[in-house]
């Protein structure tokens, strides 16, 4: 997705936030935050559960969807997620170098969010309900 020249001018420029911070937005102001989970589908229905209403697309869809999700960063910060925090992290830094500056890194995936003690809910759907 990006060159070693774009991962080291954006690396620095890429916001890692705690879970427990993502929850505190989301208890705050629900319809200012969109999770965007980027784990495959069979990770995401796994019993490792995913966040609640958080949206599934899955990392190598990312670039297909990069309109829609430009849209939905007009009105919200994407918090992105994984399992561990990189791969989101280097769909986050892609989406920034794609005109998307409204996008964080969840810290740690989903990993470090249940390990925070934060809910997850559990199944396969991919339209965040």
């Amino acid at each position: 997705m990006l060159t070693p020249e774009a991962t080291t001018m954006i690396q620095s420029k890429i916001d890692q936030v705690k879970p427990s911070e993502v929850q505190m937005m989301i208890d705050e102001s629900p319809d200012s935050i969109a999770i965007i989970d980027v784990r495959e589908p069979w990770e995401y229905a796994s019993d490792t559960g995913h966040v609640i209403g958080s949206r599934l697309i899955p990392m190598n869809e990312i670039p297909e969807n990069l309109e829609e999700l430009k849209e939905l960063s007009a009105s919200r910060k994407l918090g992105i997620i994984c399992n561990s925090g990189q791969r989101s992290y280097y769909t986050a830094a892609f989406l920034k170098q794609n005109g998307i500056t409204n996008v964080f890194n969840i810290y740690g995936g989903i990993i470090q969010w249940i390990l925070s003690g934060l809910e997850v809910e559990y199944g396969s759907g991919t339209d965040g309900k």
